[in-house]
């Protein structure tokens, strides 16, 4: 293989918030040769291409796919996983094949399997919001995100390089990651957050059985931190169960530091409890002061 970017022709499966929002980016930056749409809405192609978000597209997974140089899969973990044997017969030589999944263990396993003449990468773009489907897409979604890249042992250089080009056009930053680290990480910045905002909803629905004018008063606070419950629950789902381990290990974490703010609360413990507080509050400004550099607007 040994075309750039600029000369491929990328499939893109499955047009919801991170498919249609990548190519929208894609054709609006004209970074490579064809972007096509793959979605089981023949409604959604259309729209795609009304739109210009996509030059052509396709209902048929297998004619999506035929001659391209580059398929990604933007379909949940386990749909994607699925398509992997699906699309393998219908590859050209050295098609590089990646997904944008939200876990990467299993759809590298399954990777694994692909046949000899594929190029295949799992990738993750750090990147997303509480809605999805097509009418979330949003051009510059990926502007200063970060993306993960998991290459497989037998992913060549040249595969890496061309996906790095596309990740790099649309305004994120790549950073390779192998597969367990990948999926550590993502349990704690996440998929447990995920878990604690749908938890917080749930207790506040219980607290409003008793007073229902909890709903009235919830503001900022409640918002922020409730967010991401407003999530779709199938596409984390998909995500939770092929992550079990990673997210059981850091719920057991979270238990732990709430159990032990409690006990700091019930037993009056207030220096204790001002010092850990304190302590979070400046992990977070650390954080948050270095995300506002990393995505600081270049002069």
């Amino acid at each position: 293989m040994s075309f750039t970017l600029a000369a491929c022709r990328v499939a893109v499966v499955g047009l919801g918030l991170i498919g249609a929002s990548l190519c929208a980016d894609l054709t609006r930056l004209k970074v490579c040769r064809e972007v096509r749409g793959v979605s089981r809405s023949s409604s959604t192609v259309a729209r795609g291409i009304s739109e210009g978000i996509i030059d052509q597209g396709t209902t048929s997974l297998q004619t999506g796919v035929q001659g391209v140089d580059l398929v990604i899969l933007a379909s949940p973990v386990r749909i994607a996983i699925g398509q992997l044997e699906r699309i393998a017969g219908h590859l050209k030589e050295e098609a590089i094949v990646a997904d944008v999944g939200s876990t990467s263990v299993e759809v590298v396993k399954a990777m694994e399997r692909m046949p000899a003449h594929a190029q295949p990468i799992a990738t993750h773009p750090m990147a997303g919001k509480e809605t999805s489907g097509f009418n979330s897409a949003e051009r510059g979604l990926f502007d200063n995100a970060t993306w993960i890249l998991t290459p497989l042992e037998r992913t060549s250089s040249r595969a890496v390089d061309v996906f790095r080009e596309l990740v790099v056009a649309v305004g994120a930053h790549p950073l390779i990651m192998e597969p367990h680290k990948h999926d550590r990480v993502v349990a704690a910045i996440s998929h447990v957050p995920f878990l604690l905002s749908s938890a917080l909803v749930g207790s506040v629905v219980r607290a409003g059985e008793q007073d229902p004018e909890v709903w009235a008063c919830a503001a900022g606070g409640f918002r922020d931190t409730s967010r991401v419950a407003a999530s779709e629950a199938g596409m984390f789902i998909d995500i939770l169960m092929t992550n079990r381990e990673n997210v059981h290990r850091q719920l057991d974490r979270f238990i732990e530091g709430i159990r032990e703010l409690r006990s700091m609360l019930v037993e009056g413990r207030e220096d204790e409890l001002v010092a850990r507080l304190s302590a979070n509050r400046d992990a977070r400004l650390a954080w948050y002061a270095d995300w506002m550099e990393r995505n600081r607007p270049e002069i």
